[in-house]
C-alpha cells in the first residue's frame, strides 16, 4: 500500500475518529495510530464522537498521547479518514476524503446495528439486506456493508487475522485491506519483564464481561478455587493484580485480537480460554491448542484440572507461553512498521 493513502500528495491530513471519553482496547489503538503518525511528521488529529458538551473528550488515560483533536473533518480528496468498525455511518457523510474501516472487531459490527453476528450472511445479500433494513433508521441504513457497489472504493484495516478471515469470505478486495494491529501500554510491558514466579498466587482472574454464562459454572464447579473478577479497576490495580495471578481465564466471543489475554499472558499468567471468535485461530490467539476448550459443560472437569496443574506446575507450564510473550513483546516495533508501510 505504499504511497496507496498519502502518497506524493500535499498537504494530506489524517483524522481518526474515537468514541469521546472512552477507555478501553479499541479506543486506545486509536490514539496510538495518531501518535506514530504525527511522530513521522504526518498531520494527524483525532476526531471525536458522541460528544458531551462541556466534558473534554479526552480521556484521562490517554492525555499522554498528546493527541490534537478537530471538531470538523476537512473533506478534501487527499485526506484521510479512519472509522472504527462500530461507527461506519460517519463515513457516509463525506463526499471526497479517502474512507478507511478500521477493524477492530468483528462481532461488535454488527452489534453496532443491533444484529447478532450470525445475521452476517444475509445482511450481505442485497435482497434479504433490505428487506432486514426495512423500517431501520435512515443513519443505520448508511453504515458499510458488505458487496453493496456504494462502497467499492473504501479501504480497510484488520487489527487481528479474524477480521482478516471475515472480510475474505465476503470476497473484499485483498488489495484494499491492510494488517494494522495494535499493542501493549508499556505498564503492562514493563510489569511482565519484573514479574517473578515467588509473587505468584494461586487465583483465577477473568473478564466477568466475557463469556460469564460459561464462566460461572466453571466457578460454581471449582468451589474450592479462588476466582477474582476484574472489574471497577484502576489500570494500577489490574497491573498489581495480573502481576499475581498463576492463571487467567477467557470464554468470551474474542470479538478481535483482545488485549485482556495479551496483559494476563506478559504478566506471567497462564491462559485457558475458549474457542469463539479470535480464539479459534492460532495467530491472534497463539497458545498451545491443549488450553482451548469449547464453552461445553461436559468440559467442566478437564479445564478444573488444567488450573490444578497450572497451580502444582506453575513455571513448567508458564514457559508453555514464552513464544506468545515475545510476539507481544515485538507488537509495538510490527505495529510502526506497518504504519511506515501503509501511509508512506
Amino acid at each position: 500500500m505504499t504511497g496507496m493513502l498519502i502518497g506524493d500528495s500535499g498537504n494530506v491530513k489524517v483524522f481518526v475518529a474515537a468514541p469521546a471519553g472512552q477507555a478501553s482496547g479499541g479506543p486506545e489503538l486509536l490514539q496510538q495510530l495518531v501518535s506514530a503518525l504525527r511522530k513521522r511528521g504526518v498531520d494527524a488529529y483525532m476526531y471525536y464522537y458522541r460528544r458531551v458538551e462541556g466534558a473534554d473528550p479526552v480521556h484521562a488515560e490517554f492525555a499522554q498521547y498528546e493527541n490534537p483533536y478537530v471538531d470538523v473533518v476537512d473533506d478534501q480528496r487527499q485526506n484521510v479518514l479512519i472509522v472504527p468498525e462500530t461507527k461506519t455511518d460517519i463515513l457516509h457523510d463525506y463526499s471526497n476524503i479517502k474512507k478507511v474501516v478500521w477493524w477492530l472487531s468483528i462481532d461488535f459490527y454488527y452489534d453496532a446495528m443491533g444484529f447478532s453476528i450470525s445475521k452476517h450472511g444475509p445482511l450481505s445479500i442485497p435482497l434479504l439486506r433490505k428487506m432486514i433494513l426495512f423500517g431501520k433508521s435512515s443513519r443505520k441504513k448508511k453504515n458499510f456493508f458488505f458487496r453493496d457497489k456504494r462502497y467499492h472504493d473504501y479501504y480497510h484495516f484488520v487489527q487481528s487475522e479474524y477480521a482478516a478471515e471475515h472480510l475474505r469470505a465476503k470476497n473484499v478486495d485483498k488489495d484494499c485491506v491492510f494488517y494494522l494491529s495494535d499493542y501493549l501500554n508499556a505498564d503492562f510491558v514493563t510489569s511482565g519483564l519484573t514479574a517473578v514466579a515467588e509473587d505468584k498466587k494461586d487465583i483465577v482472574i477473568y473478564n466477568p464481561k466475557k463469556g460469564f454464562e460459561f464462566t460461572s459454572q466453571l466457578i460454581a464447579y471449582c468451589s474450592d478455587i479462588e476466582f477474582i473478577p476484574l472489574e471497577n479497576m484502576s489500570r494500577a490495580e489490574v497491573v498489581e493484580l495480573l502481576r499475581k495471578a498463576k492463571v487467567y481465564i477467557d470464554f468470551g466471543e474474542h470479538p478481535g485480537k483482545d488485549r485482556i489475554p495479551r496483559e494476563a499472558c506478559i504478566s506471567g499468567a497462564c491462559i485457558i480460554s475458549g474457542l469463539n471468535g479470535s480464539a479459534g485461530n492460532a495467530v491472534d490467539l497463539p497458545i498451545p491448542a491443549g488450553f482451548k476448550f469449547a464453552r461445553d459443560p461436559s468440559n467442566l472437569p478437564v479445564i478444573s484440572e488444567e488450573i490444578r496443574r497450572c497451580f502444582a506446575m506453575y513455571e513448567e507450564k508458564t514457559a508453555l507461553f514464552d513464544d506468545y510473550r515475545e510476539k507481544i513483546r515485538a507488537e509495538e516495533a510490527r505495529f510502526y512498521r506497518d504504519v511506515e508501510a501503509i501511509f508512506s
